[in-house]
């Protein structure tokens, strides 16, 4: 596995993700996000099939890397306005 499929997949799975998704990106249906929605909104975000498409797809691997900026900015204040 690529080393950029893998950080998507480990954050997909994060918590805090999925917490950060909740707080700036929350659900029609309310409810919380998971690994499953999680991981189903960076395929969408990055424009790709599979979170693997990421790491071959310059502009895929652009926007996620863009995605995990504001994630980890947002982790480390938890206030920022995305």
């Amino acid at each position: 596995m690529h080393p950029i499929e893998m950080e998507a997949h480990v954050l997909a799975e994060d918590p805090r993700f999925c917490e950060y998704l909740d707080a700036h990106h929350s659900l029609d249906s309310r409810w919380p996000h998971s690994t499953g929605t999680a991981a189903r909104w960076l395929r969408e975000q990055c424009d790709v099939d599979t979170l693997g498409r990421i790491s071959t797809d310059p502009e895929a691997a652009a926007a996620f890397d863009q995605i995990v900026k504001r994630f980890r900015l947002w982790e480390r204040n938890e206030e920022l306005e995305v």
